[in-house]
């Protein structure tokens, strides 16, 4: 008897510990939440230091203006001739956020960095494609362009 009720409690406590730790499913009417990497590519995508703001004026909400756009790509080939590139994107704890958006935590590694450089950035579902919010592509284009 005692071994039957050890083992059933084994069991019970590899099941709840077994449990994945995926994120909880959107509401009715909200879009799926992207994936990791999903998130990762639009990232690497809006902080190629080798393409023109123009062209990544999709992948922010309500775009990129020309002055932003110049700042941006000055900051991010100034990174790449300091060494910053290649960098990568690691996102986790995607949580929805409002009707059409999420938020996501990304850890910016590369072989400038001493560490990895955290940030919280949102995007938005804009008719099924995401997008990173205006001001979180900004803090991302900062982050990935700091020069030590």
């Amino acid at each position: 008897m005692t071994v039957k009720l050890l083992a059933t409690g084994v069991v019970a406590v590899a099941t709840i510990g077994a449990a994945p730790l995926d994120p909880p499913p959107p509401a009715p009417g909200q879009p799926p939440l992207p994936s990791p990497e999903t998130l990762s590519d639009l990232a690497t995508r809006l902080t190629d230091p080798g393409v023109s703001y123009e062209t990544k004026f999709g992948l922010v909400e309500n775009g990129i203006s020309a002055d932003e756009g110049h700042v941006a790509d000055h900051d991010l080939r100034k990174a790449f001739r300091n060494g910053n590139f290649p960098e990568q994107f690691a996102f986790t704890n995607i949580q929805p956020i409002g009707p059409n958006g999420v938020s996501a935590d990304v850890a910016i590694t590369g072989p400038k960095f001493a560490g990895p450089v955290n940030k919280q950035l949102a995007f938005v579902d804009q008719g099924g494609t995401w997008v990173l919010q205006h001001a979180a592509a900004l803090a991302l284009v900062q982050a990935a362009s700091a020069v030590n």
